[in-house]
């Protein structure tokens, strides 16, 4: 039991280090470890110096995904270039344009999964079809752009390139229907 208490105090010293973002705080740290439901301990951990810039960013490169370095699928999605990169093992299958939420409308960055998979998805909000439609957080889809119901008339294709969705990931038409095949259910999706 006491090797469970001071590994876990290890531990949590080393996440507490890793979510100091002050540079100010103290080198002394108080952690509660709990090895087991009734046994509670207090260890004093007292750090010699904060971990490295170098050592920090290495952490943080973990948490997002590193595309070149990643192995499997990986759907990511860039903000600030207005950019849609599929890739598979480290090598790019699909880059595109897209459209993203307009001001007021932002897409949510995070780390996402495929929940499902729709076709022909049916916005009741928005009174459109989105085609070939990748469900990845509530209400929120990578689709093809839009059209109402018996058109075929695309909403926003003019406007890949710039933000102007209400918070979906707008593709192109064709390259849509591409990423849909490509993708599975549980295909990680990074939007940044």
């Amino acid at each position: 039991m006491r090797f469970r208490l001071v590994a876990a105090a290890a531990v949590l010293a080393i996440v507490s280090v890793c979510a100091a973002s002050s540079p100010a705080s103290s080198p002394k740290r108080i952690v509660r470890a709990q090895a087991e439901p009734e046994a509670t301990a207090d260890v004093r951990v007292r750090l010699v110096r904060e971990p490295s810039a170098e050592w920090r960013r290495d952490v943080v490169d973990r948490q997002n995904p590193a595309p070149k370095r990643v192995s499997g699928m990986l759907i990511e999605i860039s903000i600030a270039t207005q950019r849609l990169t599929a890739w598979q093992d480290g090598v790019v299958v699909l880059s595109t344009p897209i459209s993203t939420g307009m001001p007021g409308y932002d897409t949510p960055p995070g780390h996402f999964h495929v929940l499902f998979k729709n076709p022909n998805a049916w916005s009741a909000k928005w009174g459109v079809i989105m085609p070939w439609a990748l469900n990845i957080h509530g209400n929120y889809f990578i689709h093809q752009v839009t059209h109402y119901p018996g058109s075929r008339v695309n909403i926003g294709e003019s406007r890949l390139g710039t933000r102007a969705s209400h918070g979906c990931v707008r593709v192109g038409t064709g390259v849509a229907e591409r990423l849909y095949r490509w993708a599975r259910v549980g295909t990680p999706v990074w939007i940044h």
